[in-house]
């Protein structure tokens, strides 16, 4: 149980590095984009630990559906509550 645990928050703040990395590299001003190519490389690193060093894959992948589970459903909840209270 344990390593799913650790799979899934590896993953989260793999996925999570990535995305800001790419964003703040590419929008961010002169001096945050140094910060954004720091942050890409450290998902970078962390993506590289997870699929070749880490042997359980199969952990990577159910950690992987479930953060991207979890993101849509509080996508969903979001769009929801928005729309209820634009309505009201």
């Amino acid at each position: 149980m344990m390593d799913i645990v650790i799979s899934m928050g590896l993953t989260g703040v793999m996925l999570s590095m990535l995305g800001m990395g790419l964003l703040i590299s590419y929008y961010g001003s002169s001096k945050t984009r140094n910060v954004g190519f720091f942050f890409l490389a450290v998902g970078i690193g962390l993506a590289y630990y997870i699929t070749s060093v880490d042997d359980s894959l199969v952990h990577f992948g159910n950690a992987f559906i479930a953060f991207l589970g979890g993101m849509l459903g509080g996508i969903i909840g979001i769009v929801v509550f928005l729309v209820a209270i634009i309505k009201s």
